[in-house]
């Protein structure tokens, strides 16, 4: 703590001010310190042993027991009052509106950060819980649910500097923390959210329409591939990076693509519930649960239209913001059993089971559309612990009729079992397979079957299923992802000699007829995407 929430005066003074507002906080601080034989001065946020004070122009502060409690460790500063949520606000919005505004503002063109800079950290946990605790209060309030998925768009959204001297990239990060640590002081006074909204809404009206036509102008020039992966290797996203290059791209956006989309998911009536009672009560689970499932994410994984990332809520419960993990990770396990219990208000729904589609070109020119950061965060997380608790249920239950559901490489396991059996019968000829290929599969399920199956099979998430699928869902396409602006240095380029070795090693999996792609053509392919020349150069 001393390394970190007490090492500069403006982290000292961010503290103090946080620990006399949070009462969690104040009694977190207080029991590390407690745990380290230490106590700390409200006045100037030092900490010393027990046996010694602290000096002062008049004074000397000492150490002294007298509640017998942990808060007898924070002296000059009061324990905080217990905060009381308000479940009946003097102004309640209406439900029409709330729901609009969501959608308005998911619709805004704005990016969050990828990671939330260390000196935002212990701020924006301390935000998050308190967004996460009004849910909890009062789990029908609307507008509560509407604030927790607003959040990270309010808060953490990228600022583009707008002059020279903003774009050096010391100037820019200390822009960036400063323009995120004031939205967060907005959101905790009262009418903070209102503000920030208003705020969000005027600033895309105002900022860069004839300057984003611009800079889409200047991005048709570039192969749009070639600009993904670039952005990959930026973060280190090696494998992702290679993978971009060996993607056909996305379809333009027209009316054949809409059409294609609009045939690709076709509308049906909505789904039958099943009338009988459940079996189960609805899924609860555990902070520790919660704090695995969350670092299970994988590395880079993409946000929903509400902006919030999984290192988002790494970055909050641990580093700066570990101070306050505890009392976070039980208000996020709070919410996430109210979502399994089916207490998020159902008009919801279609916001948060929603996902962008991407139309990805496949080689034949036809259309797959790829969603991306379905849902959010929020979604995924919710699910990713339905699925740890049910997973073992349900993979017992399927047996071996599959290789997809509780089976580590499952689907690499059969294509490359076929790819052997058939280059052991490739010569003579004697040997045939059939493969079979259900066209557009996942969006012609019959929902009131699958929701029927896991009222049956596994009625513990039923209810969380329930709110998923049994409302329509939006679809949103996406054609113009957002081009981050080239580097002049060659900094983006570190680390591109592991990403040859990822080709290296996807070579024995890219057969066609059993015969692996060569070297030279996957040199000749990469050189043909015009990014990974410079490899060739230290080889």
């Amino acid at each position: 703590m001393q390394s970190t929430h007490l090492k500069t005066e403006c982290r000292r003074l961010s503290l103090q001010g946080a620990i006399s507002k949070d009462l969690d906080l104040f009694l977190d601080v207080a029991e590390v310190l407690r745990a380290g034989g230490k106590w700390l001065c409200g006045k100037c946020m030092v900490m010393h042993a027990l046996s010694r004070g602290c000096k002062h122009d008049n004074e000397v502060v000492l150490f002294t027991i007298n509640s017998g409690d942990v808060e007898d460790f924070i002296v000059g500063i009061r324990k905080p009052c217990q905060v009381v949520v308000d479940t009946n606000p003097r102004h309640p919005a209406v439900l029409g509106g709330k729901v609009n505004l969501l959608e308005r503002v998911f619709s805004l063109p704005i990016q969050t950060v990828k990671s939330i800079p260390p000196s935002c950290r212990l701020l924006f946990a301390q935000v998050l819980t308190g967004a996460l605790r009004k849910v909890v209060a009062s789990p029908g309030s609307v507008d509560n649910w509407v604030q927790l998925l607003l959040l990270p768009r309010c808060t953490l959204r990228v600022v583009r500097p707008s002059s020279r001297q903003e774009r050096r990239s010391g100037n820019r990060k200390s822009l960036q923390c400063s323009n995120i640590l004031h939205a967060l002081t907005v959101w905790k006074d009262g009418s903070g959210f209102d503000d920030l909204v208003s705020s969000l809404l005027d600033s895309v009206e105002e900022a860069g329409a004839p300057k984003g036509e611009c800079r889409r102008e200047e991005d048709k020039e570039r192969d749009p591939n070639i600009k993904q992966c670039l952005r990959k290797v930026r973060d280190g996203h090696f494998t992702a990076a290679v993978k971009v290059l060996c993607s056909s791209g996305v379809a333009p956006l027209g009316d054949s693509t809409l059409k294609a989309l609009i045939d690709k998911h076709p509308v049906v009536p909505p789904p039958s519930s099943p009338s009988n009672p459940l079996a189960q009560p609805a899924l609860v689970v555990d902070v520790e649960c919660m704090l695995k499932c969350i670092r299970s994410f994988p590395k880079g994984t993409s946000c929903g239209r509400d902006g919030l990332r999984a290192q988002h809520l790494l970055d909050a419960v641990g580093g700066e913001g570990s101070v306050t993990s505890s009392g976070l990770l039980a208000s996020i396990t709070e919410v996430v059993n109210l979502w399994l219990g089916g207490s998020c208000p159902k008009v919801l729904a279609e916001f948060v089971a929603s996902a962008p589609l991407t139309p990805l070109l496949k080689p034949d020119k036809g259309i797959r559309p790829i969603a991306v950061g379905g849902g959010g965060i929020w979604r995924r997380l919710v699910s990713k612990v339905a699925m740890k608790k049910v997973g073992k249920e349900m993979t017992q239950y399927l047996g071996d009729y599959q290789f997809g559901v509780g089976v580590p490489n499952g689907a690499e396991a059969v294509l490359h079992s076929a790819n052997r059996f058939l280059n052991s019968f490739h010569a003579d000829g004697s040997l045939a397979l059939l493969t079979v290929d259900f066209s557009n599969a996942f969006n012609t399920v019959d929902r009131t079957t699958f929701l029927q199956e896991v009222h049956q099979r596994c009625p513990s998430i039923y209810r969380w299923v329930q709110f998923l699928y049994a409302q329509p869902a939006r679809l949103y396409v996406v054609t113009n992802p957002v081009c981050v602006p080239k580097k002049k240095n060659l900094s983006i380029f570190r680390g591109l000699k592991g990403a040859w070795k990822h080709i290296r090693t996807l070579e024995w999996k890219w057969k066609r007829d059993g015969t692996p792609v060569p070297s030279e053509m996957v040199r000749s392919l990469a050189q043909k995407k015009g990014l990974i020349r410079m490899i060739l150069t230290w080889f």
